[in-house]
């Protein structure tokens, strides 16, 4: 992993910062809590590209690949969860940050001799840094 893995990395903090201060001051509107849901999606999918692509090099428990696989598929009922009720939002965004956190201990547990330290410290410091953010934007 070179310097600019971990500048591209940190890069996608700044949207879950934008999105959120745009829901916090749309009064939380549905489209505002698209946004930040979809993002954070989004990127909970790249996640599980990873996974899927650590498969194709290594040897990894089986599981790993349908780990890849239910990210995705995660993030998709999240995304059309947003449809609920707006006093349920903030139950939606401990859902959707504890998802990140049990992916990067699933990953600390299952692929820390394939990941790199590095890479494995970069994303325990983007993992909680999602999760602060959406845990902010749920209780404020």
């Amino acid at each position: 992993m070179n310097r600019l893995h971990q500048i591209l990395g940190y890069a996608g903090i700044f949207p879950f910062f934008i999105f959120s201060l745009v829901y916090f001051f749309s009064n939380k509107e549905e489209y505002s809590l698209l946004l930040l849901v979809a993002y954070s999606g989004l990127i909970f999918s790249f996640l599980g590209g990873l996974l899927w692509a650590t498969t194709l090099d290594y040897e990894p428990p089986k599981h790993v690949l349908y780990v890849s696989v239910g990210t995705i598929l995660w993030s998709f009922v999240w995304i059309i969860s947003c449809r609920i009720p707006e006093q349920f939002y903030p139950f939606l965004f401990v859902i959707i940050s504890s998802s990140f956190i049990a992916l990067h201990c699933y990953e600390r547990i299952y692929l820390s001799t394939i990941y790199s330290k590095t890479f494995l410290r970069l994303r325990m410091y983007l993992s909680l840094s999602v999760t602060s953010i959406l845990l902010l934007v749920a209780f404020i």
